[in-house]
């Protein structure tokens, strides 16, 4: 009998060079990591969660072990509303769900959204995870040209066709440049995707952690019926509570939780009720300072690491919040084979060719350093030896 073979889906989203890096890290615990894109481990509040815990089974009951509404927890809703309506995002609770994650509410949208053979756009470069999703559910990806300030317009309105299920952006903060785009290019965006009745998922994971500068209005705010906005609790609480914030235009709404509801019923009650007593109990303004803090601290140090240890050949630009720093090497920079001899010399990063859907090899100069996760005493060294590595390799 001959063995089964993977499904398409399964096949889509099988390991690749990220995996593989961050595989050597698990054997390799005291390597300097730019690579792994998540929160401090130590910043995490672990020190709450038996307080919170405690409270919120207090408060709600056997309610917080039973079965729930696919919508939502009731209460997190209700707080999932204002922390949309303090980005300016005001809308009907009907528009609002819950999903396992940012990454639970992508599947949960790529199901109801995506037929074999649809289209998505995408930014150059973009989230690579998002792309296995859409490639699992028979999506072909498209990139869409980006400049310093996002999606260049022109290329949008060039890319977009009667086959594109939607463009995927991440307008704040992206995940791997670090680039927000102003808001006269969403507006921009947002009139051709109005002229074209195009739908749009924008996923703004990141927009709590800005350091400088002043909020950008979201792109759902200017075509809000043509645009589904993602965030999450990930990189604010934690991201083993699995915590994200759909709001989705009334059309979409009830096929897209219909699938949520077969897929997993509805996102942890007790996850959803702890989330609930983090938000109102006074310790989320307080932690997301100390993050905030914490973070912008390192992204300057790391700033100041590239300014005194790299070639003037290679190039950045410092973000206004996020996660990650993007880095330009000269053409003949290599940086997907630079990375075993870095790892040999304890330090990591991603190179950016993985984060392109077309053509990655064109980039194989580009690099994201991710800043959240490194202790502070580890960046300068990190750096440095980076620097080492490249200068002996040509």
């Amino acid at each position: 009998m001959a063995h089964r073979r993977y499904s398409r889906a399964a096949a889509a989203a099988r390991s690749g060079p990220i995996d593989e890096i961050f595989a050597v890290l698990a054997r390799q615990p005291d390597v300097v990591s730019f690579a792994v894109g998540s929160p401090d481990t130590d910043l995490l509040p672990v020190d709450l969660m038996p307080e919170l815990v405690r409270r919120a089974a207090a408060k709600f009951g056997p309610a917080i072990l039973q079965y729930g509404m696919t919508q939502g927890f009731g209460p997190l809703l209700g707080h999932a509303r204002e922390l949309l309506r303090k980005r300016g995002i005001s809308c009907s609770g009907r528009a609002i769900h819950i999903a396992t994650g940012g990454s639970g509410a992508l599947h949960n949208l790529c199901m109801a959204l995506l037929d074999e053979g649809d289209v998505v756009l995408v930014e150059s470069p973009t989230y690579g995870p998002a792309v296995k999703s859409f490639r699992s559910h028979g999506a072909t990806v498209r990139e869409v040209a980006c400049d310093e300030f996002g999606i260049v317009p022109e290329a949008l309105a060039e890319a977009l066709s009667p086959e594109v299920a939607f463009l995927y952006t991440l307008p704040t903060f992206q995940n791997p440049t670090g680039r927000t785009v102003p808001a006269v290019r969403r507006q921009q965006i947002a009139e051709i995707v109005l002229r074209r009745g195009a739908l749009v998922i924008e996923d703004d994971v990141y927009a709590d952690l800005r350091y400088h500068g002043d909020p950008v209005p979201a792109l759902w705010s200017y075509a809000p019926e043509n645009v589904v906005y993602l965030t999450s609790l990930s990189k604010t609480f934690a991201p083993a509570v699995r915590i994200g914030i759909v709001v989705i235009p009334e059309r979409l709404s009830d096929g897209t939780l219909a699938l949520k509801q077969n897929i997993d019923m509805q996102t942890s009650t007790l996850c959803q009720a702890v989330a609930t007593e983090f938000l109102e109990s006074g310790y989320a303004e307080a932690h997301l300072r100390r993050i905030i803090g914490t973070y912008s601290a390192r992204l300057d140090t790391l700033v100041a690491a590239l300014d005194r240890h790299f070639s003037p050949e290679f190039r950045w630009q410092k973000p206004d919040g996020g996660m990650f720093l993007w880095l330009e090497g000269p053409p003949e920079f290599d940086a997907d084979t630079a990375v075993d001899s870095t790892l040999e010399q304890g330090v990591a990063y991603l190179p950016g060719s993985v984060f392109y859907a077309e053509d990655g090899h064109r980039h194989r100069h580009t690099i994201r350093l991710s800043f959240a996760n490194v202790a502070d005493r580890d960046i300068d060294r990190g750096i440095k030896q980076l620097m080492t590595v490249f200068e002996e390799r040509g």
